[in-house]
């Protein structure tokens, strides 16, 4: 429950009544006008000739969708040096603490956009998520979109600070056509409505809900990264487990839950999203959240229960 009102929270505020409706408003107001409001506003909004609001309310989005994830930020014309801290505190700083105290599930279960659409509309699908090992090879495929995504960054940094160089030139006419000079084929089109919108929540039908954050998103790639330095786990009681497969065919991800269970040793897999189905329909309430400590011993439980069958 804290879960779900956590996701709709989210969603409803920060993306949707302060972009769309409480910071027009204050603009309208003149709240943006002059002082400390104005140079907030010029600092976060940018002012647009022709744009109804007038201010570049939309990004806030990026106080929620961290990069890679969300960078329209980052990928400006010219740098929008408060929005670049931001994103770059977001994704290297505030993450990696948290996903070592709760796991990478705390972004992607509890705050992500497309997680809170995959628990919602692809629910009922999440049977069936491929498993497998030819599947896991699959994993990579966001591992090299990072890959992509951290040379962009690298060589619109360089652009912005050597703009006459070769590789500024060069970068400046690629960004140009990547995200205005190609209709069909900038990055809106691509990777926004295609990939991540109707590619994505396509794919729902036929791999589960969650095949975008699984296999092809860069932002969980890297926390990825991070999940193999985090202390969370789901902790097993092996004496109760029945070996009934039920936690493995509800896992998003694809993550052999049982395999670990019928062991009895703590989950330790960096694909797990907190969603918490395999405690939720686990029918001896095996499975548990949990933290271990450096030598993989538990050194606590969560308060927070994710079943009530304890």
């Amino acid at each position: 429950r804290w879960q779900t009102w956590t996701l709709i929270s989210i969603q409803a505020l920060p993306l949707f009544l302060l972009p769309y409706l409480f910071l027009p408003w204050l603009g309208h107001l003149g709240c943006f006008d002059a002082g400390w409001g104005k140079t907030v506003a010029d600092a976060l909004f940018p002012e647009v000739q022709g744009y109804a609001p007038g201010r570049e309310y939309w990004r806030c989005f990026g106080l929620i969708l961290a990069w890679p994830l969300f960078f329209w930020n980052v990928f400006t014309a010219e740098p929008l040096t408060t929005w670049l801290v931001i994103s770059l505190v977001q994704t290297f700083v505030v993450l990696p603490l948290a996903i070592r105290r709760w796991g990478k599930g705390v972004y992607c279960g509890w705050i992500c956009s497309c997680g809170a659409l995959a628990e919602t509309l692809g629910d009922t699908q999440r049977h069936k998520m491929p498993h497998g090992r030819w599947t896991m090879r699959l994993n990579f495929l966001g591992q090299l979109l990072l890959v992509l995504c951290l040379l962009m960054l690298g060589t619109r940094l360089a652009s912005w600070g050597s703009p006459d160089s070769t590789i500024g030139i060069v970068a400046t006419r690629i960004y140009g056509g990547i995200f205005n000079g190609m209709p069909l084929l900038s990055y809106k089109w691509t990777v926004d409505l295609f990939f991540s919108g109707i590619l994505g929540v396509g794919l729902y039908w036929h791999f589960s809900g969650r095949t975008w954050c699984r296999f092809a998103c860069p932002l969980a790639a890297l926390m990825n990264i991070y999940a193999r330095f985090s202390r969370f786990r789901i902790i097993s009681d092996k004496k109760r487990c029945i070996s009934c497969n039920v936690c493995t065919s509800v896992c998003h991800q694809g993550i052999d839950v049982m395999g670990f269970a019928q062991r009895g040793i703590p989950l330790e897999d960096p694909q797990c999203v907190r969603c918490s189905a395999c405690i939720q329909e686990c029918p001896t309430a095996v499975l548990q959240f949990g933290e271990v400590d450096a030598d993989g011993r538990v050194i606590r439980l969560d308060r927070l229960e994710a079943t009530a069958r304890r």
